[in-house]
Formats: structure tokens, C-alpha cells, sequence
């Protein structure tokens, strides 16, 4: 499963949601839910903003993807930083950032113990120049927006699934949407919470509970 989470605080997630993780689950957070990181500090170990996000990563067997603001020197960046089962692979960068942030330089993907992923954050989904980073050998594509519902990201969305053949989950502030490989839109869902089955190909939905779940057919 693909837990995708927005405007929700991480404990409150795992408190409200957490009984439901099973391993090999990926939780996503896609608005700043870390608040702001110093990296050099947290790599120093002087900073602990990660560290209940490893703890827990590692003890559910799960893997985490969490929205930041990255403070390096004076200079802030949008990033992600991607949590395997209590790993950390990397931190992604939006590259082309609209204000208030410096661009990142690379644009990353991760081999991760589900399968190779591959993250476009805020605007970054709008460029088809950067779609290459799908095409190599990536499993999952997520597209992060701290934005509610927008019809030209999710356009953009639409054309990179279309474009390299290969489903497309989008969380923005409101809601979730899973693209197909055709670029047709398969699923929202609505609310600070939003569900989607793995592997993500043809599906039809359920109602369980509180969530709305992705079957396989």
C-alpha cells in the first residue's frame, strides 16, 4: 500500500493510521511535515528531526517519504528526504523552484527495497525535460505538491504517465490522484489522507473504513 498524508502532523498520522502500515508499505508525506531541517546539523548529529522518522521506518519495516524545508548555510531548498525500512537513501531537491527557494542541481532517484522510485517535487512535474529520470528503470513515479488540486500539475502528470508508460501517484494539500499509464486519471480521493494498493496497475476501489482502497482486479 501507499499511504499518502497532507496537512497532518507525523505522530498524529501513525496515532490515527499507524495500525494499518504493514511492511513493505510506503507512507508519504507531502507538505513540510518535518517543518525546517539543518542539514549539517543533522548529519552531525547535533539535530534529531529524523530520527523518530528512521526509529519508526525501521520498526514497521516501512518506507517514508517526507516533505521538508532544507536549510543548508543561509540557503533554504524544498526536499524530500526518502526513509527505508530506517535508512536513509537520500534527499531529493525541487530543481526549479518558483520563490523563496534555491534550485537543487540533480534530479534523483532511489533503489529502495520495493523497487526503484523516483520523486518530482512541486513544479518539477511540469518540465518534460526532467520526465527522463522516469524512464530509467523506476517502478513508481510520485509527484509532490504542497498545493492544493491543481489542473496544470496534474495535467503535467497526465503527459509524463502517457509519456514513459508507467502509473503516476500525485498528493496535493487536498487529495490524491493516481494517473495510469495511459495518462488517464483512475482515482481521487479527497481528504489529509489518501490510500493507493502496490503494485499500482488496473484497479477498482473498496470501501474499508475510514479509506478508500486500491484492489488489484
Amino acid at each position: 500500500m501507499v499511504f499518502c498524508f497532507s496537512g497532518i502532523d507525523f505522530e498524529d498520522a501513525i496515532c490515527e493510521y499507524g495500525e494499518m502500515f504493514s511492511p513493505n508499505d510506503l507512507i508519504l508525506f507531502s507538505r513540510n511535515v518535518l517543518g525546517t531541517v539543518d542539514m549539517p546539523s543533522q548529519l552531525n548529529g547535533k539535530s534529531d528531526e529524523l530520527r523518530r522518522l528512521i526509529e519508526y521506518g525501521k520498526e514497521k519495516e516501512i518506507i517514508i517519504i517526507a516533505c521538508m524545508r532544507a536549510k543548508i548555510g543561509g540557503e533554504y531548498y524544498n526536499s524530500a528526504a526518502v526513509i527505508d525500512k530506517g535508512h536513509i537513501m537520500g534527499v531529493s531537491d525541487e530543481l526549479s523552484p518558483l520563490g523563496g527557494y534555491i534550485g537543487g542541481n540533480v534530479m534523483r532517484s532511489y533503489v529502495t527495497s520495493i523497487g526503484k522510485i523516483c520523486l518530482y517535487i512541486d513544479s518539477d512535474v511540469c518540465y518534460p525535460q526532467l520526465w527522463q529520470g522516469a524512464m530509467k528503470g523506476c517502478r513508481y513515479v510520485f509527484s509532490l505538491n504542497s498545493c492544493k488540486m491543481d489542473s496544470q500539475r496534474l495535467l503535467s502528470a497526465r503527459s509524463l504517465a502517457n509519456a514513459v508508460g508507467k502509473y503516476v501517484l500525485c498528493r496535493f494539500e487536498d487529495c490524491g490522484v493516481c494517473v495510469n499509464y495511459l495518462g488517464g486519471v483512475e482515482s481521487v480521493k479527497w481528504g489529509k489522507m489518501s490510500a493507493f494498493y502496490l503494485p499500482m496497475t488496473i484497479a477498482r476501489c473498496k470501501r474499508l473504513d475510514k479509506i478508500r482502497f486500491m484492489e488489484e482486479i
